[in-house]
């Protein structure tokens, strides 16, 4: 039988998480129902998942692909889990010589004994060992058999009516439990082959900043939302009155919250007609998931767990919904990433990542649900210890501590987030590469350009994207003439704009709809003293208002904001008075367009008239020439004739207007005639922008 198509492993592991997550609620229900003590039920199935989990991963040649510390720490988990499962399975049902506590460990030694029958199954299947006939034979027994044994417990000890419905719910935990196995096939890694790969494939990666930063970030995501989700699930279902109703609330809760955050994303992607960036919705969620834990964590301090006041669970369970459900969305958006990820840093050898990245976020579930166990061990240890009225008191005297994890996880998975080196635009940039690739053909300057995004350190320009975003809502303005963008990642677009002192490159940098890399002269990116010399000299010496002993110490600070904004911009540095380092600036600009970025240049000469005379603060300045050298250049290295796109932003509308594209005429036996030309026709379009917008002012005036 052929080998099915596999999937990202982000999303299988996630998927069969939602499988178990029904079934840790289903366990807190039956044990409630059996022995009024719904926590056991739910420590001791994620005992045994933990158990189930450990093994699989942690043990045989899976172990193998774990991170060296980790590698190194399987000793002490082990013992972790054998101390807990002693505690729950022999020492707590002895300490209360209560037999319905060993009918809830049937219950849950039959969900576990159908899950690792079906798991093997699912893996027979999908190496084709197995066929599909004999497979949804086999499959089907091993849920009806344990299904017979839990029906069996439920008539000897509960009423019938009530032993009926009991088993009616775990039907639906197992017809759940049945589809995802089900689907499973479709999600399998690949066969024993690829292990043999994968420790070499693992040894490039390690070498890979991107990589390294997103192993981290899936580390502290799915600990995070385990731990959390464990929590706020117990907490309700323990709490409420009818735990039945009260578990559909919050399975119907969960189900709308997240078809809405999807319907969300979807929306945004029929309407930019791409999907946003992942680690912008990797934020999102994260500060939804940590808004919820705060504010159940507001709920303990408030007094209002004692009135059993369910409305701030709900609400931190919309919160926590809603992020859980981002992140998985921006996890598995990243998991994509990550495969083109491999693929440039180990060329096509990239056999076996897939089980790499199974084992690490089985991991990730496995480390979270060890902690939430504990937790949960905790509480079964203080409730058979201590006299406590209920359950419910016990949890809320602890529970702000054991939400402590939670939020340091969530936390850490923040900062993680903000150290993720790819943005969208540079996963669009990869996967081009790869595509160009795949058709045989190279591009030196993008794999430069991708080399020290995705191998070496980088840093997303997240500072300057909330300056950018904070400017574009107090500084807002309408935007005319985008239907002259006509962008090509293979050929791109110079825009030009007016400099207006500091309104055009502010305007600019938060209103171009597209990215850009801006020419910015050198003296105010580069170097933070000679910065601070710039600034001290054109803006600060000057100012009567500033005492003198602070303009420097103010400029030096200055400076600093300055080079870093440069930076996170990635300007290009205009060496003006250096003939000889100008030649860099048309290098690194040619290198830009071919790696497919947009430039963006205020051509306007600020000393025309007179010496440091200034850019003009309203009209059009007289043009330098030089910047259309950039053009002959370009072509001599590309074949491509260079794209100029003329704008003016007219600062009394609040308008920036995009022109009429002028393009250079390569060939011309008359090169700088060509130059003249190419200024005339930018200078008269920008003209003519302002024009329009001096002459739509005056009639919207009348």
């Amino acid at each position: 039988m052929a080998q099915r198509k596999t999937q990202s492993p982000a999303v299988r592991i996630l998927m069969m998480s939602l499988g178990s997550m029904y079934a840790y609620i289903y366990c807190l229900l039956a044990s409630n129902e059996l022995t009024s003590m719904p926590i056991f039920g739910g420590a001791l199935y994620l005992c045994s998942q933990v158990a189930s989990d450990f093994f699989t991963t942690c043990l045989g040649a899976r172990g193998a692909l774990l991170p060296r510390a980790m590698r190194k720490a399987r000793t002490v988990i082990l013992i972790a889990v054998l101390v807990v499962n002693l505690f729950l399975i022999v020492i707590y049902p002895l300490q209360f010589l209560s037999y319905q506590l060993w009918s809830v460990t049937l219950v849950v030694v039959s969900m576990q004994m159908r899950d690792m029958l079906a798991r093997r199954l699912v893996r027979q299947s999908a190496n084709g060992r197995l066929r599909d006939t004999w497979f949804y034979v086999l499959l089907g027994a091993a849920h009806i058999l344990p299904a017979l044994f839990v029906m069996w417990d439920f008539l000897q000890n509960l009423p019938v009516h009530r032993a009926w419905l009991l088993f009616a719910a775990y039907m639906i935990a197992d017809i759940l439990s049945l589809y995802l196995h089900h689907k499973d096939r479709e999600f399998w890694e690949e066969p024993r082959q690829a292990r043999a790969q994968a420790e070499l494939l693992q040894e490039k990666l390690e070498a890979t900043y991107a990589f390294r930063s997103y192993e981290a970030l899936s580390y502290a995501v799915v600990i995070g939302l385990t731990i959390s989700t464990v929590l706020i699930y117990t907490y309700l279902i323990v709490n409420a009155q009818v735990m039945i109703l009260q578990m559909a609330v919050a399975l119907v809760i969960t189900f709308l919250v997240r078809e809405a955050a999807e319907g969300i994303l979807r929306w945004r992607i029929r309407r930019r007609g791409k999907a946003s960036d992942p680690t912008y919705v990797m934020l999102v969620g994260l500060v939804l998931v940590l808004c919820g834990l705060w504010a159940f964590l507001q709920m303990f301090r408030s007094g209002k767990v004692h009135s059993h006041d369910l409305l701030s669970t709900y609400i931190s369970l919309i919160f926590c919904t809603a992020g859980d459900t981002l992140c998985i969305t921006g996890l598995g958006w990243m998991e994509r990433a990550m495969g083109s990820v491999a693929r440039f840093s180990a060329g096509n050898e990239t056999a076996g990542y897939r089980l790499i990245r199974s084992s690490q976020l089985q991991l990730s579930i496995l480390l979270g649900q060890m902690a939430a166990l504990l937790a949960l061990t905790l509480l079964c240890y203080l409730d058979g210890r201590q006299n406590f009225q209920s359950l419910g008191e016990l949890i809320s005297r602890i529970q702000p501590l054991l939400i402590v994890p939670a939020l340091l996880m969530i936390l850490i998975g923040i900062i993680c987030t903000l150290r993720f080196p790819l943005s969208r635009r540079f996963m669009d940039k990869l996967n081009r590469y790869l595509h160009l690739q795949d058709d045989g053909k190279t591009n030196k300057a993008l794999e430069k350009q991708l080399e020290g995004v995705v191998v070496q350190k980088h840093r997303q320009p997240f500072g300057t994207s909330f300056i950018k975003a904070v400017a574009r809502l107090v500084y807002r303005h309408s935007l005319k003439g985008t239907e002259n963008l006509k962008l090509d990642d293979e050929n791109p677009l110079v825009f030009l704009c007016n400099h207006g002192d500091i309104y055009g490159p502010v305007v600019c940098a938060s209103s171009i709809p597209v990215p850009i890399r801006p020419w910015v002269i050198s003296q105010i990116c580069n170097d933070v003293n000679e910065t601070a010399e710039y600034h001290y000299k054109y803006d600060l010496a000057e100012n009567h208002v500033i005492p003198e002993k602070l303009k420097m110490p103010l400029a030096r600070i200055v400076g600093r904001i300055s080079v870093w904004c440069m930076h996170q911009l990635e300007a290009i540095p205009v060496y003006r008075d250096s003939p000889a380092l100008l030649i860099r600036t048309f290098r690194e600009s040619v290198e830009a367009l071919q790696s497919g970025d947009n430039l963006l240049i205020f051509p306007e000469n600020p000393n025309a008239i007179s010496k440091d005379h200034g850019y003009e603060m309203s009209g059009l300045g007289p043009l330098f020439e030089g910047f259309t050298m950039l053009a002959p250049i370009y072509y001599r290295r590309t074949g491509k004739a260079l794209r100029l796109l003329p704008m003016y932003a007219h600062k009394k509308t609040r308008t920036l207007c995009f022109g009429q594209e002028v393009d250079y005429i390569p060939g011309t036996e008359d090169d700088e005639a060509e130059r003249r030309r190419l200024v005339h026709a930018c200078e008269t379009e920008m003209l003519r922008l302002m024009k329009q917008q001096d002459e739509s002012m005056d009639a919207s005036r009348h």
